[in-house]
C-alpha cells in the first residue's frame, strides 16, 4: 500500500501539504490521486494564478516487510 503526501504551492508563494488519509494499492492511483488533490487546492485559489505541486507515494514499511517475503509484525 502506498502513502501520499502532496505539496501544492500557489504562484511561489503559499504552499500546503496534504496527506492522503488512505493508502493506495499502487503507485499509479497515488499519483493519479496526487494530480487530482493538487487540482482541487487550485480551485480554491484565483484562477489563472501560477502553481505546482510535488508528490511523494511511499510503501508502507509493513507492506514492503511482507512483499519482500518476511513476516510483518502485527
Amino acid at each position: 500500500m502506498f502513502h501520499l503526501v502532496v505539496v501544492v504551492c500557489m504562484a511561489g508563494s503559499a504552499c500546503e501539504t496534504l496527506r492522503a488519509p488512505t493508502p493506495y494499492p499502487s503507485e499509479a492511483r497515488c499519483a493519479g490521486q496526487a494530480a487530482l488533490l493538487a487540482g482541487i487546492v487550485r480551485g480554491q485559489h484565483r484562477p489563472g494564478r501560477a502553481f505546482r505541486y510535488e508528490y511523494t507515494c511511499t510503501v508502507n514499511a509493513r507492506n514492503a516487510r511482507a512483499a519482500a517475503g518476511q513476516v510483518a509484525a502485527k
